[in-house]
């Protein structure tokens, strides 16, 4: 194998991790801003767990969002909230099972702003073997194209799963992503549950999803272009 041909190989391979690394990257930091968004998390609660389901009185919403989201960003260490209810008797909204699941999910939450950070800094050094490769560019748009087809098809295919079945693709997440069962909440008794339905978890996967979609079939069509446009 002569040099020209290795360095095109490179170039390609290089464009390949290029385009892995920034869907992990995008997608890591959608789920960290979707998840920390308390306006988001606000609006779809509103939508699909209104205070006559969950028994929350509809003033304590904006405070309740604001504790979760803070709780999952790290910037509240203590998963509970309290109020007083019509008869001025103080209420401790999450039992101890509900706290123990958050705190699992927070993990979650953490292990993906590591991520982002790994996947940051492998963008920084393929971004320099790009630029010692850079006489290969069109080689390493070409592998950036052929790495972020390959992604859009496996979220196409998780797309699709969701759309058939969202509650088993749902089900499946949480067995993989938890070593207990505490997800599995009852809704006539907690109330974490009430407050994130199926229904809501199904339009944040909606908004998440979409937005990771089209991102990527940017990129993608980026990446054709400048491949058409080098190979002039």
């Amino acid at each position: 194998m002569d040099m020209m041909t290795s360095r095109k190989l490179l170039a390609a391979l290089c464009g390949i991790l290029l385009s892995l690394a920034s869907a992990l990257a995008l997608l890591a930091f959608l789920l960290d801003g979707m998840g920390g968004s308390a306006p988001l998390m606000h609006s779809l609660m509103q939508r699909h767990a209104p205070p006559e389901a969950t028994g929350l009185p509809q003033e304590h919403y904006p405070a309740m969002v604001e504790m979760i989201t803070d709780y999952l960003s790290g910037r509240e260490q203590d998963f509970q909230f309290s109020f007083t209810d019509g008869e001025g008797v103080q209420r401790q909204c999450f039992h101890s099972h509900e706290q123990q699941h958050m705190a699992d999910v927070k993990a979650l939450f953490d292990l993906c702003r590591g991520v982002l950070l790994l996947a940051v800094l492998a963008l920084l050094a393929l971004g320099g073997g790009a630029y010692a490769l850079r006489d290969q560019r069109r080689c390493i748009a070409q592998g950036f194209l052929a790495g972020a087809l390959g992604v859009l098809l496996v979220v196409a295919v998780l797309v699709v799963w969701g759309v058939a079945d969202f509650e088993g693709l749902f089900v499946l997440f949480h067995r993989l992503s938890f070593s207990n069962d505490l997800w599995q909440l009852d809704p006539q008794t907690d109330l974490l549950i009430r407050l994130m339905p199926l229904n809501f978890f199904i339009h944040y996967a909606a908004l998440l999803g979409g937005t990771w979609l089209g991102s990527l079939a940017l990129l993608a069509l980026a990446a054709r272009h400048l491949s058409k446009r080098w190979k002039r």
